[in-house]
């Protein structure tokens, strides 16, 4: 991740051979990231120990991890490409090799599910994992065709030479709080529903109705706002900055214009949707009102997730990932618990207080990111050092 604002900053200031180097040093970062995080999906007891599976899970999940764990250096390679054809306004090529790895996802996962009588002996989910890595290495091994072929990348001169410590650091600079940011983001969505099962089957199936539906618009606005902050980076490694706030100023009509649409057809559609979800009328019934919540917040969603991204454009991620902890973790959750506990009973209608955390949660992470951005519009710079 903390390559896209590099890259697309040589990319906008027309220094393409130097974005080959920065892409050899993502490849680097992806390897030792890789070499961290293979023990740890392999050597799964620890995690497994703090889970406390069905004791019949435990065989299973410790295979599953365990391939999986085999995928992540060809993961992690394949996300340097991506960020590579995204830096560089090229995204339909990932896009397609994406579409066509997910085509073959689907057979492939049956194949080593249900297993082929003579040749493959079925493993169940396990199998789904088999597919995973070998997909993920197939990916790989077009992602390298593509760049050897492509003509349109042979500007760009990538290479692998030995590791340089200082655009290591930069990379792991930017990137880190950005990884942290997402973590952060996924993790207070994760631990509502873990805080909702608690008040029970009706109130988790009806906040999985809203929480599903809300993860499936917010592919819009962050589809969006990456681009924005693409074409923002670009303009400012063309020494450009007003460009670059034109092209913000611009990704926040879009997002926000688009996101208004989508509340008002959630608002419209809410019985069907619910119904569209669950059968039991129960669960219709408290699922219609967290719907309409999740209509609400998706404009602050929207909002934070354009302005986190456009300060990424001028590689500022630390503070943002600050602002992210606070307002998501601290408002969101901390402040979610707090109304379910005093304003609603336990039950059902209960989830409506996480809802409310998570609307405030928001609210404070669009000021404090709003700041920040407004902030670095007063203070504009002339380019960003390569």
């Amino acid at each position: 991740m903390g390559l896209t604002p590099i890259a697309a900053g040589h990319f906008g200031a027309g220094r393409l051979s130097e974005i080959g180097d920065d892409v050899g040093q993502a490849a680097w970062v992806a390897l030792i990231l890789a070499a961290i995080g293979i023990p740890l999906l392999w050597w799964s007891d620890p995690w497994l120990g703090l889970t406390q599976p069905d004791p019949a899970l435990h065989d299973p999940l410790t295979q599953y991890l365990q391939i999986i764990a085999l995928a992540m250096p060809s993961t992690l390679l394949y996300s340097v490409f991506f960020t590579l054809n995204s830096a560089t306004s090229r995204p339909a090529v990932t896009m397609a090799i994406n579409l066509v790895m997910l085509t073959v996802k689907w057979p492939l996962n049956l194949v080593f599910m249900d297993g082929i009588d003579g040749l493959i002996a079925p493993m169940g989910a396990v199998g789904c994992a088999v597919s995973t890595a070998i997909l993920s290495w197939v990916s790989l091994a077009v992602a390298f065709m593509v760049l050897l072929i492509d003509r349109r990348y042979r500007d760009f001169h990538v290479r692998l030479r030995q590791p340089v410590i200082g655009k290591i650091s930069e990379l792991l600079r930017i990137g880190f709080p950005i990884g942290a940011g997402y973590l952060i983001e996924v993790t207070s969505f994760t631990l509502m529903a873990l805080l909702i099962g608690r008040f029970g089957t009706i109130a988790s199936a009806s906040h999985q109705v809203a929480a599903n539906l809300a993860t499936l618009i917010f592919m819009m606005p962050l589809a969006l706002s990456n681009a924005t902050s693409i074409l923002a980076a670009q303009s400012i490694g063309a020494g450009n900055e007003a460009k670059a706030r034109a092209w913000v100023w611009a990704g926040m009509r879009l997002v926000m214009g688009i996101a208004a649409v989508i509340v008002l057809v959630l608002l419209v559609l809410q019985d069907s949707l619910a119904r569209l979800y669950a059968e039991d009328p129960l669960v219709q019934q408290f699922a219609r009102v967290l719907i309409i919540y999740a209509a609400i917040c998706h404009m602050l969603d929207a909002l934070q997730c354009l302005l986190y991204s456009s300060l990424r454009a001028w590689r500022i991620t630390f503070t943002p990932m600050l602002v992210y902890g606070i307002s998501l973790w601290g408002f969101g959750v901390c402040g979610g618990w707090w109304f379910s506990h005093t304003l609603f009973a336990p039950g059902p209608s209960a989830p409506e207080g996480f809802w409310m955390g998570n609307f405030l949660g928001l609210s404070v992470a669009c000021i404090g990111l709003g700041l920040l951005l407004r902030r670095r519009f007063l203070n504009p710079i002339v380019a960003i050092k390569p």
